[in-house]
């Protein structure tokens, strides 16, 4: 079912659905050429042993064929009161080099990107893609490594949605 909140009334089920707290980050995943940023609010830690990261991603999005092909993928929490990374990634995936230029970056082992002004990172190793027959798939990372970035936004950014029916 697809709502057009700026037209249609809002059912309370969706004002109810979107109180649910999320937060915003900055996936990255592949390099070079293949390297694929874009902003995602639906993830949630799903287990603690293993540790599992669990990201939802429309369907529509080449980023998750290039989770599974890369194996992995880094989560960048965007830090409160951020508006640089927002702004960069708000509007659409960006792909290729030129999806991190003018961001500061750390390159890890293994070729994931951390982006050095987000509060944090978690890095993922892929474990399993869920198709639950809706308009995004659920994508499972084994947590392998993580940290905190020293920036002036330290604390993440909680995500209120007017509705559940829009991000």
């Amino acid at each position: 079912m697809i709502i057009d909140s700026t037209v249609d009334p809002i059912l309370p089920m969706f004002r109810a659905i979107g109180k649910i707290p999320s937060g915003l980050f900055i996936l990255t995943a592949g390099q070079g050429p293949d390297l694929s940023v874009m902003l995602v609010s639906f993830v949630q830690q799903v287990a603690r042993d293993p540790l599992v990261i669990a990201v939802a991603i429309n369907r529509t999005r080449p980023i998750a064929a290039l989770i599974e092909k890369s194996g992995g993928f880094v989560l960048n929490i965007i830090g409160s009161g951020d508006r640089t990374l927002l702004k960069k990634y708000a509007r659409q995936a960006l792909t290729g080099p030129e999806s991190i230029q003018s961001v500061r970056t750390r390159h890890l082992d293994d070729g994931g990107i951390v982006l050095l002004d987000a509060c944090g990172w978690i890095k993922c190793r892929y474990r399993q893609r869920i198709d639950f027959a809706a308009d995004h798939d659920l994508l499972l990372g084994v947590v392998e490594d993580g940290g905190l970035n020293d920036t002036p936004h330290s604390q993440p950014v909680v995500h209120i949605r007017h509705d559940g029916s829009n991000y």
